[in-house]
């Protein structure tokens, strides 16, 4: 029986090495399978996005051969049309973008300061640039606005005075004196150029209504003599008003400094 079991065993090593033995044999015959190789997955084509054009600046409006008539904007008679001509707004697309301080400069600059706004010019322009017409425009279109009719001059602006850029001595003459030119006036006045009574008495009739629209009270350098009283004042004199203010009782205008 241990005979048997010895046996058994002895022919179980046998195989064991007979069959290492195989293995090695057939692998030097036949080597590695070959190994399956995996093709890499293709990425998808993504087209390349084409560039985006850089937006193009609105062009700045420059004024036409022909230009419209912006009596068609309830508000702009033939005078107010003529002054917007004389600063080369001569296209309702250039009313039609104005901004709120633009809307407010220009109010000022014409002398009717919230009345672009109350009219509403710039909705009035828009519509009219596009080719639309409005309410008003219908009825100047039929000649039933006067005031929208004809052309005005630009002659009714004046001509722009002499004017210099700095005080002589550095030391301005005090126009609040002048009546009707109060401190705020005063500093307009020397904004534009004019800080002396002999400037003043020198100007022409154009020249006292280019001052009066320039500064949003067309009319009042001539209904208040501003010219009269500036050679007075000029020539070392004083008028009622520059008694007035220089008795501290016009509280708008200053004292001079002795």
């Amino acid at each position: 029986m241990i005979a048997l079991v010895i046996q058994t065993l002895l022919l179980m090593v046998a195989a064991y090495i007979l069959g290492c033995i195989l293995g090695c044999l057939l692998h030097q015959w036949f080597g590695e399978a070959p190994v399956e190789k995996v093709a890499a997955p293709i990425a998808p084509l993504i087209p390349t996005p084409a560039p985006v054009p850089k937006p193009k600046l609105t062009p700045k409006l420059t004024p036409k051969a022909d230009p419209d008539d912006l009596k068609q904007i309830k508000g702009i008679g033939r005078q107010n049309e003529a002054r917007l001509n004389a600063i080369d707004i001569t296209q309702f697309a250039q009313i039609a973008v104005w901004s709120k301080k633009e809307q407010a400069d220009m109010g000022e600059r014409l002398a009717f300061p919230g009345r672009i706004e109350r009219e509403e010019w710039v909705k009035q322009a828009a519509v009219l640039a596009k080719g639309g017409q409005t309410q008003f425009s219908k009825r100047v279109a039929k000649g039933q606005v006067s005031s929208s009719s004809g052309k005005g001059s630009v002659g009714n602006l004046g001509k722009k005075p002499s004017t210099i850029a700095k005080a002589s001595g550095g030391k301005p003459d005090n126009l609040t004196l002048i009546d009707g030119v109060g401190n705020a006036l005063e500093k307009k006045l020397f904004a534009l150029g004019i800080y002396h009574f002999d400037q003043v008495a020198k100007w022409s009739k154009d020249n006292e209504a280019w001052i009066g629209n320039e500064l949003g009270f067309p009319g009042r350098p001539e209904r208040e003599n501003w010219v009269k009283e500036s050679k007075i004042l000029g020539a070392g004199g004083t008028t009622d008003h520059s008694n007035r203010v220089e008795a501290g009782k016009i509280k708008s205008s200053r004292k001079s400094k002795k």
